[in-house]
């Protein structure tokens, strides 16, 4: 294994025995994500011998897929490239809670002067009435659609079951 941030770009990726079960066992069994089981296929491959170009071709992973896991195998070992890390992406902005406060805002009735809630309007309510530190409009309207919730084209938008 090597330092993180070392040059791994010549070096091979070399499977011990257990390594290579391990990855077969990985790719066979169905509760594994279908990410890790790709990252599995793809460093079994590398192990193999097989160029990252051929590897593209044989598993339908990006060039930058398989360079990311062969580099994070050789840095930090097996488990951590197949198992160790998401896709990247932005983390949450708000918790579950914060989120179910939105939409309890959004299900109350509209401020006086207002037929219906906007958006904008959610915002700035959420953020006057502490239950967020801050939150734009875009993020209210991306958890109202999760919920499908459109209380600019209702004036209640809370139905009962029956």
């Amino acid at each position: 294994m090597m330092k993180r941030g070392q040059d791994t770009s010549g070096e091979r990726v070399r499977l011990s025995k257990s390594d290579h079960a391990e990855l077969l066992s990985v790719q066979r069994s169905g509760g594994v994500h279908a990410l890790a089981a790709r990252r599995a296929r793809i460093l079994e491959l590398l192990g193999a011998g097989h160029r990252q170009a051929d590897v593209q071709r044989m598993t339908g992973a990006g060039i930058t897929t398989i360079g990311r896991t062969r580099r994070r195998f050789l840095e930090e070992g097996l488990q951590a490239a197949v198992f160790g890390y998401t896709s990247p992406g932005a983390p949450r902005l708000l918790s579950a809670a914060q989120e179910s406060k939105i939409v309890a805002l959004a299900c109350s009735d509209a401020p006086d002067g207002r037929a219906t809630w906007t958006t904008a309007l959610l915002a700035e309510y959420a953020v006057k009435r502490g239950m967020v530190p801050t939150v734009g409009r875009e993020t209210v309207r991306l958890i109202l659609k999760h919920h499908g919730i459109k209380p600019w084209r209702e004036k209640n938008v809370v139905h009962s079951g029956t």
